[in-house]
C-alpha cells in the first residue's frame, strides 16, 4: 500500500494478523505465507528488495573460502579465511559479521567452523549515511541503489551460505547448523541475515540497538535513542525516513515481527 493509505496502529501490530484485516493465521502453513507478507513489507518500506538468485561458484583451499557471485553481467568475489576444528565432523558453522565469531568469545565456538563475512566486499560500511554505489552489490544491481545496506549485506550472507553448500564436503560442514552473529550495527546485520534466510538455524543479535530488535514504535516514545529520525540512511532506505519519521505507528509491522520471521528457528538477543 501507499504509505498514506496505511492504517494507524499505536500498539505493536499482531504478528498473526493479515495486514488487510481479513483475519488471523491459524496454522503453520498460513504462518509461512504471513512470514512472507512481513518480509515484503520490510523490503518495501525499510531496506529494499533482496535479490534471491545469482550464479555462485565456490572453492576452498588452504583455509581460504572463495565465492564468486555473478549476475546482471557483473561479478563480485567474497573471500573468507575460515578456521576449521579438528576431528571428523560434520561441524556446525558460525558466520560472524566481519569477525569469525562476531564479538562473542571464539572459545565458545571451538567446535564450529568459523567463517567471517567481510561485509565491505558487498557494501562498504559507512557511519555518515554516505553509500559507495560504484562497488559490490550496487554495481551488480544498479537498479537497487536506493536500497539500504541491510538488504545488500543479507544478500551477501546468503551468497556466502551458497558457497559453503558447495564446499561442505571439503570442510566437513553440517549445513543444518548455521549460526549468524554480530554486535551493534553488525547485530542488526545478523538479525536481517537470519530473518531473510531460512537456512540459518540460530540468529544471535548482540546489542543491536534501534532498527535491530527494538521496536520503532517504542523508540519513538523514549527520547534520545536510535529511531527512524536519526538512524543511518546508508543502512536503511531514505524512503523509511521520508514516509515514517515521527509516524512509526503507520508502519504495518514492527521489529518484533522481523524477529518473528525467524520462527520456528532459534533466536537469541
Amino acid at each position: 500500500l501507499d504509505p498514506a493509505k496505511l492504517k494507524k496502529v499505536d500498539t505493536l501490530p499482531n504478528p498473526f494478523e493479515w495486514t488487510d484485516g481479513s483475519g488471523k493465521v491459524t496454522s503453520f502453513d498460513e504462518w509461512e505465507c504471513r512470514r512472507n507478507e512481513i518480509k515484503d513489507e520490510i523490503e518495501k518500506y525499510e531496506i529494499g528488495k533482496k535479490p534471491e538468485t545469482a550464479k555462485v561458484e565456490a572453492s576452498y583451499n588452504g583455509g581460504s573460502l572463495k565465492v564468486v557471485v555473478t549476475d546482471n553481467g557483473q561479478s563480485l568475489t567474497l573471500t573468507s579465511s575460515i578456521e576449521l576444528p579438528t576431528g571428523n565432523g560434520p561441524f556446525p558453522i558460525i558466520i560472524g559479521m566481519n569477525i569469525p565469531t562476531g564479538n562473542l568469545d571464539k572459545n565458545l565456538f571451538s567446535d564450529f567452523i568459523q567463517v567471517p563475512f567481510s561485509h565491505d566486499q558487498v557494501a562498504k560500511y559507512s557511519m555518515n549515511g554516505q553509500k559507495d554505489t560504484s562497488i559490490g552489490f550496487y554495481k551488480m544491481y544498479p537498479n537497487l541503489k536506493s536500497n539500504g545496506d541491510y538488504s545488500a549485506w543479507a544478500w551477501g550472507v546468503s551468497r556466502l551460505i551458497d558457497g559453503l553448500e558447495q564446499v561442505k564436503d571439503n570442510i566437513k560442514a553440517d549445513l543444518t547448523k548455521i549460526v549468524v552473529t554480530g554486535c551493534s550495527y553488525a547485530g542488526k546485520m545478523a538479525l536481517f541475515s537470519g530473518a531473510f534466510d531460512e537456512r540459518v538455524a540460530l540468529t544471535i543479535a548482540q546489542e543491536s540497538g534501534g532498527g535491530g530488535i527494538n521496536s520503532w514504535r517504542v523508540a519513538d516514545t523514549i527520547g534520545n535513542v536510535e529511531k527512524i529520525a536519526n538512524t543511518n540512511y546508508s543502512w536503511f532506505m531514505q524512503y523509511l525516513k521520508n514516509n515514517f519519521n515521527g509516524k512509526a505507528n503507520m508502519l504495518p509491522y514492527d521489529h518484533h515481527e522481523l524477529i518473528g520471521m525467524i520462527a520456528p528457528r532459534a533466536f537469541l538477543a
